[in-house]
């Protein structure tokens, strides 16, 4: 497949990202993600998040994304979200949770970043009866935060949630989805709307999880909530 071919529907895509807060697309089977993750993991040497190493971006290069994905959001920012900012304002981050990892389960949050895409590199297999990661997400979980304020208030309310009894309670009140991405289709969502977390990569999986988060523009001030949260990963 050539790559326009694998962007073809964008379009139509994107308006049921707008209709519904998220959206899937076409599986990334066709490229050698065995290789991929092999090199993106040996960069990031033993860390959970990477942000944009060398084979990271070189993947989102081949993919095209700046070309046929990034500006067709960024019209989206600025019509239906009233975006402001550079269409330069990203943040690119490599995820790896190894099996029986008990700190990157359940942390439910909001991103800052109006549009969040997870691209699923490498998805292990539970050999018993575990989970693999599955990311629970529940689309349009708040309305857009009016200002930094309202952003930073509705951030720490639903904390409350960042537990696993917590999105059992949440999810009685809000429309749950599930997936566990073995199916290697990407997944595009309202980030700062949608309240989303992982289950745990159980010990008996077969191998390490890998993803790639894409995030696109954060409208609030540079030294935002997120922006803070961004500076201590860093370190």
């Amino acid at each position: 497949m050539e790559i326009n071919e694998y962007w073809v529907d964008i379009n139509e895509r994107l308006d049921n990202l707008v209709k519904n807060g998220f959206v899937k697309l076409p599986s990334l089977s066709q490229f050698l993600l065995d290789d991929i993750s092999h090199d993106i993991a040996n960069e990031m040497n033993g860390a959970t998040f990477s942000e944009l190493s060398s084979s990271h971006s070189i993947f989102l290069k081949n993919l095209e994304i700046e070309k046929y994905l990034t500006p067709k959001l960024f019209d989206i920012a600025n019509n239906f979200f009233g975006y402001k900012g550079s269409i330069s304002n990203q943040y690119h981050i490599a995820r790896r949770v190894d099996p029986g990892n008990s700190k990157e389960m359940y942390r439910a949050h909001f991103d800052s970043h109006l549009f969040t895409m997870v691209l699923p590199i490498k998805i292990p297999k539970p050999l018993n009866s575990g989970t693999a990661g599955d990311l629970i997400y529940f689309p349009k979980a708040r309305k857009p935060p009016k200002n930094e304020i309202h952003n930073f208030i509705g951030k720490v309310s639903h904390k409350r949630f960042a537990t696993k009894k917590g999105i059992e309670n949440f999810s009685q009140i809000k429309n749950k989805k599930v997936d566990n991405f073995d199916d290697y289709r990407p997944l595009l969502f309202f980030g700062n709307t949608t309240l989303h977390t992982n289950k745990q990569v159980s010990s008996d999986c077969s191998s390490y999880r890998l993803t790639l988060l894409a995030h696109f523009f954060d409208p609030s001030p540079k030294y935002g909530v997120g922006g803070i949260l961004r500076l201590i990963r860093s370190r």
